[in-house]
């Protein structure tokens, strides 16, 4: 579900990005010093190499060029320490401010995950995770500090060469002014000619490539791939061409860029070769001039390329902040009370939707699970079932009611304390592609290799491991895709076990698993969490032996409750006969 956004405004999304990750300012600044000095480096070499070969020409005594010989060879070493120095601490400043966006980006995204993002694609968040981030990286160094490099080195560079002939730096000026200009402007116009919405495109494309590689199985087996293969080419396509877009306006401001530098050189060219003639200058003079005005157009290219992006700058840094303009589904108490000492949880007329024009996903439920007890709740898909993990787990806020825990209501706990008290293993549990061991020591960091061997033994893991010749080492896959079903769950259980809450959620945790697997499966569960709280969700009846309670939900609400011992334990899938019959009785009572 989306939240709202609030409407673009010109640059607001940069300024904001901006102060998120502004560096340090006086890095930035000794930054663009020494990308300055190294670019008025290359101007002096030019210029003084040229006054050099000139004199050297006339043959004058080799003392007299000493002077020349030296600056020649300092600015010549000086140049490339000061560019690597240059590249070093810019580098290390926009870094800085990268890593200050993406733990941004990430504050941004937990709060309101998975309820708040639930309506984007993966692959488009990932997008924004990686490539908007890093293309923001840019505003400095190929943005901001060039900006900064060019004003100063032709400001400079231009009052050196007005100071030694006026009309010399008049022409200077103006061609370094028309040429940045014209660049610049042309740099726009391809923008606005491509338009926006390039990220958005990246975004989708990367959501398809995602989409395309985990369902390659499925869309290979129905015949669809060629389908989806065909739609993320069109957008390759699209992205390509836009590529090949740029490539010739690039060319075009590269063009004019030359244009202007050759301007410039003629231009100063004939107004040194007058001066000189009218024996205002000396004559050497006739190949500083110019070559100063070479070297001042080295930042003109830069400084239109720092234009030409700032379009692009602005559509990352206002697709990163539409994750901020989200709305935040759950919200921790300003002042939080203390987590109880108690595990008896709970629902008191509990209405949920996940759309507010949708329909209940929980419509006045009511549940009650004592210390120590073991229920089971069950029923049709789309009874209710996992939203009842949603709301105690607080991954999404109740419409109206109350979800307990020990008698307290979760909205007056923090969520990172609940969650410690109330431990959860999905259907479709997420292994990394680390080893075993490194997918159960998620739960807890500090684990000790005993303790995560102790949970792993738990969960009746323990034969199959000493069975591998690298043990908890041994390497799981993308996605666990080396273990079987009942292995992936197994492990997710040590992961939950290690993780120590003393309230422990199932849901579905044979879901895709033999019967007999399944039947060991919830078997191990109850053996390893002997006198913990537990609550199981599932759809299958032959998960039901050895709880307490079982729990039948339909519609959002509780419908029947009995012992699993009431039963024949011959049902229809949806809970067992006794389910069934629970709900026909509801039913026909209302």
């Amino acid at each position: 579900m989306r939240g709202t956004v609030r409407p673009p405004h010109a640059h607001g999304p940069l300024r904001q990005v901006l102060r998120i990750g502004a560096p340090d300012l006086r890095r930035f600044l000794l930054g663009t010093a020494l990308g300055t000095a190294a670019a008025l480096c290359t101007v002096g070499l030019l210029a003084c190499s040229g006054a050099l070969i000139d004199k050297a020409a006339l043959r004058p005594p080799l003392y007299t060029l000493t002077l020349l010989m030296a600056a020649v060879q300092l600015l010549a070493l000086s140049r490339g320490p000061l560019r690597y120095a240059e590249r070093l601490v810019s580098h290390d400043a926009a870094l800085g401010a990268l890593g200050r966006v993406r733990l941004w980006l990430y504050d941004q995204v937990t709060p309101r995950s998975p309820a708040g993002v639930a309506g984007w694609r993966n692959g488009d968040l990932l997008a924004r995770a990686t490539a908007d981030v890093d293309l923001l990286q840019d505003v400095y160094l190929r943005g901001v500090a060039p900006l900064a490099t060019a004003l100063v080195t032709a400001v400079v560079t231009v009052g050196a060469v007005t100071l030694v002939l006026p009309t010399g730096g008049l022409v200077l000026g103006a061609c370094l002014v028309g040429g940045t200009a014209t660049a610049s402007a042309l740099a726009w116009l391809r923008r606005r000619r491509l338009g926006n919405g390039e990220g958005a495109l990246r975004g989708a494309l990367a959501a398809d490539v995602v989409e395309l590689l985990v369902a390659a199985p499925d869309l290979v087996a129905m015949g669809r791939d060629e389908e989806y293969l065909e739609r993320v080419l069109a957008s390759d396509a699209e992205l390509e061409r836009r590529a090949r877009r740029r490539s010739w306006s690039d060319g075009a401001v590269a063009a004019v860029v030359v244009f202007a530098t050759g301007a410039a050189v003629v231009g100063t060219l004939v107004t040194a070769t007058d001066a000189i003639a009218a024996h205002h200058l000396p004559s050497f003079m006739i190949a500083v001039l110019p070559l100063a005005a070479l070297g001042a157009f080295e930042v003109v290219l830069p400084a239109a390329d720092a234009v030409s992006r700032l379009a692009d700058h602005t559509e990352a840094a206002g697709r990163l902040v539409s994750v901020a303009d989200l709305d935040v589904p759950v919200v921790d108490p300003a002042d939080a009370a203390p987590l109880p000492d108690g595990t008896r949880i709970g629902l008191e007329a509990a209405v949920l939707r996940y759309q507010s024009d949708g329909p209940r996903a929980l419509d006045g439920l009511d549940l009650d699970v004592a210390p120590g007890r073991r229920v089971a709740v069950v029923g049709p898909s789309g009874a209710g079932k996992s939203s009842i993990v949603n709301v105690l787990l607080r991954f999404w806020g109740l419409e109206s009611g109350s979800a307990l825990l020990d008698g307290m209501s979760l909205d007056q706990l923090r969520q990172d304390d609940v969650r410690t008290r109330i431990g959860w293993v999905g259907q479709d549990a997420h292994l990394f592609p680390t080893t075993i061991g490194g997918n159960i020591a998620v739960a807890r960091p500090g684990a000790t290799p005993d303790d995560v061997a102790a949970a792993a033994s738990d969960a009746q893991l323990g034969p199959w491991i000493d069975s591998l010749p690298l043990g908890l080492d041994t390497p799981v896959g993308e996605r666990g895709a080396q273990l079987s079903g009942g292995q992936r769950q197994r492990v997710a259980l040590a992961r939950a076990l290690l993780a120590g809450a003393p309230v422990l959620v199932l849901d579905e945790p044979t879901s895709g698993l033999d019967r007999p697997t399944a039947a060991r499966l919830v078997h191990d569960v109850l053996a390893a969490t002997e006198g913990s709280t537990l609550v199981l969700i599932t759809h299958r009846d032959e998960d039901l032996v050895d709880v307490d309670e079982v729990v039948v939900v339909d519609d959002g609400r509780v419908v029947g409750r009995y012992s699993p011992g009431a039963g024949d334990g011959t049902g229809d899938g949806d809970g067992g006969s006794s389910a069934t019959a629970a709900r026909r009785e509801a039913r026909a009572a209302t």
